[in-house]
């Protein structure tokens, strides 16, 4: 599937756009956030199993989001139906899913990477030491450098993931490769992903000041700034989208 390159401009864009897509329905948007936010802090709470599940259906929920981003970009109405559509639509659920299991995996595969260097780093001290001091100790023993590479794998598994379920929702591809795509078309836009994601950065300090509560409203204009930026990356005409709709009514899915 083709991208294109766009201006580091646009990271700054992407929001401002997001929040023209938001702020016509933003009651919708917050209640979408809410229920958004109380599954997944209900899941976490739930011993192992809990965080296993609230991993995998993380992409659907996020397709919901992305579906809500293109129902007010075609002026329809945005409703609560839409977050939990692309999980209950077969053609997508299992794809969605397997993002999910994606998660999983890059969690795993962090933790390995982050106990070998914490062991490594504990081993070279005093064998004599207490658990929690030896855990101490090895939290400093990883020192910059592997930092650098934690920040690494989240760095390639943040762009692998930004337009993976946008991808498989509207697009209808596979999900591995919708993870490469997804990889190509960040790297390809470095530069204002890079100014995007110091702005999220910034606004998502200021939006914790407030008890959190200014998440509630930059987490709708996250998802439809996402939105965007898929849209004008992977330069989507109106006319090709993949039109979802609720449930009870007839879906109808044209390709691109």
């Amino acid at each position: 599937m083709n991208f294109k390159t766009v201006d580091s401009g646009r990271g700054v864009g992407w929001i401002g756009d997001g929040w023209n897509l938001v702020k016509g329905q933003l009651g919708a948007w917050i209640l979408l956030v809410v229920v958004y936010l109380v599954i997944e802090i209900v899941l976490q709470i739930i011993p192992f199993v809990g965080g296993i599940v609230a991993a995998l259906i993380s992409p659907g929920l996020a397709a919901g989001m992305f579906l809500a981003a293109r129902y007010s970009d075609e002026g329809k109405t945005v409703d609560l139906n839409l977050l939990f559509q692309p999980l209950m639509e077969q053609r997508t659920r299992g794809p969605l899913l397997t993002l999910g299991a994606m998660a999983i995996v890059f969690a795993i595969l962090i933790s390995v990477v982050l106990l070998m260097m914490i062991g490594g780093a504990s081993l070279a001290e005093n064998n004599n030491m207490s658990a929690d001091a030896m855990l101490a100790s090895g939290m400093l023993g990883i020192g910059l450098g592997g930092m650098l590479v934690i920040l690494l794998l989240v760095a390639v598994y943040s762009m692998a993931m930004w337009f993976a379920a946008p991808l498989v929702l509207f697009a209808g591809v596979a999900p591995i490769e919708a993870m490469k795509i997804s990889f190509k078309a960040v790297l390809a836009n470095w530069l204002p992903a890079l100014v995007f994601g110091l702005l999220i950065i910034v606004l998502g300090f200021v939006a914790t000041i407030p008890l959190l509560l200014g998440w509630l409203l930059l987490m709708p204009v996250l998802f439809a700034a996402m939105y965007v930026s898929y849209k004008e990356v992977f330069d989507v005409p109106e006319e090709n989208s993949v039109v979802m709709e609720q449930p009870g009514m007839a879906s109808s899915v044209m390709k691109m």
